[in-house]
């Protein structure tokens, strides 16, 4: 069991590399397998295709980031700048997925359905991280707000793709996002803050 997952590793070390220098169209099995010195058809018992391969490379990327992310954010002093640093830092780090590998439009179509069923996996992560940094303004439905933050700083991040007019997405401009974002924070935030009536 031990020798199969240091394989494993190997293969998402060397599947990460690939993907990041020639991108997620370009690699192919037979560039991570040159690297790890197995053949196509030895990857396939690790993994079902490329597919499936570079799942796995976002979903442990996505995890290093959430790690280090949760540490940046707590060394914030004011609870209302935890919250924005961590969805502005999420939106930064889906434009650094996108350039890293080189995603078009037409591969971020094809491949954003898996891309939901994994964020599906780490979702409640978030909400329960992002509940905690709501806990401070004393609101007894966090982790519904948390989640409604989510999914609408999302929808503003699908939204900036979804608008481009290329079809490279290392073009695509989130500046406006980012405002977009930070004024939703802070008009929940000015809601939290409210005296209650």
């Amino acid at each position: 069991m031990a020798k199969r997952t240091n394989q494993r590793d190997l293969i998402l070390a060397a599947a990460t590399s690939a993907f990041a220098r020639f991108g997620y169209a370009k690699t192919t099995l037979e560039d991570v397998g040159r690297a790890v010195q197995l053949n196509k058809a030895s990857l396939y018992y690790y993994f079902a295709s490329k597919d499936d391969l570079f799942m796995a490379v976002v979903l442990r990327e996505s995890a290093d980031f959430q790690q280090r992310l949760t540490e940046t954010v707590l060394n914030e002093r004011e609870p209302a700048d935890r919250i924005r640093r961590y969805l502005i830092e999420r939106l930064r780090y889906y434009r650094q997925v996108l350039n890293l590998h080189q995603l078009s439009l037409d591969n971020l179509q094809v491949l954003e359905p898996r891309f939901d069923l994994l964020y599906a996996q780490i979702k409640s992560k978030e909400v329960a991280f992002l509940s905690e940094l709501l806990w401070p303004f004393g609101t007894p439905n966090a982790d519904q707000i948390a989640a409604t933050l989510l999914t609408v700083a999302d929808a503003i991040k699908h939204e900036a793709v979804r608008s481009t007019a290329t079809h490279a997405l290392a073009d695509v401009d989130f500046s406006a996002a980012e405002t977009q974002i930070l004024l939703l924070i802070d008009l929940i935030l000015r809601g939290l803050m409210a005296p209650s009536t």
